[in-house]
């Protein structure tokens, strides 16, 4: 086992039993919040990472890096959330 994985079964142990349920609640609620934030700059991606007339040199490859810099933190951050949530439900 981990160093991280420890420290975060060691966190997960110290929560009271009584508070669990409404801890899983809320987690849940807020990360189906966290992934409705991701739908809506999904559905709006053109709005917001397609040509601005406003900016010199504004080619395509500068605009694919810009869906890059969101994307790629946007998943790895889903990725811990679910697995800590998981965690969570399972314990």
């Amino acid at each position: 086992m981990s160093k991280t994985t420890a420290a975060i079964y060691n966190m997960i142990a110290l929560i009271n039993p009584a508070a669990l349920p409404a801890l899983r609640i809320a987690a849940t609620f807020f990360f189906l919040i966290y992934l409705g934030g991701g739908a809506y700059v999904f559905r709006n991606r053109h709005r917001f990472f397609e040509r601005d007339p406003n900016v010199d040199n504004d080619v395509p490859a500068v605009r694919h890096i810009r869906v890059e810099v969101v994307l790629i933190p946007w998943l790895v951050l889903t990725t811990l959330i679910l697995i800590l949530l998981i965690s969570l439900w399972l314990a």
